[in-house]
């Protein structure tokens, strides 16, 4: 088991320095994508805990557009389905830890 939590702090680790050495990279990326307010809500909202019809509601817009964005963000891989939990997607990080106002 020691082997197996040493294995999973060095995974973690490594997590960390990825985020960090692609930071500004994301930051980039979805100041260029992210190109209306309503663009902006969504995907703070994609948080992994609220559904499509949720985020559409607090956003303002349709369910529709919110499937059309997810759709088009997992292919920019800015955000990811979540694993067990189809229908549900989860940003990278929020607007906020970029320093990007949401």
């Amino acid at each position: 088991m020691a082997a197996d939590d040493q294995v999973l702090r060095l995974l973690h680790e490594i997590v960390l320095w990825l985020r960090f050495q692609n930071r500004q990279v994301l930051r980039n990326l979805l100041t260029e994508v992210l190109t209306s307010e309503s663009d902006k809500r969504i995907y703070e909202l994609t948080d992994g805990l609220n559904l499509q019809p949720q985020i559409a509601r607090e956003a303002g817009v349709s369910q529709p557009t919110v499937s059309l964005k997810w759709k088009a963000w997992r292919t920019l891989g800015i955000v990811y389905e979540l694993p067990n939990e189809a229908g549900r997607c989860r940003h990278l990080a929020s607007l906020r830890s970029l320093g990007i106002e949401p």
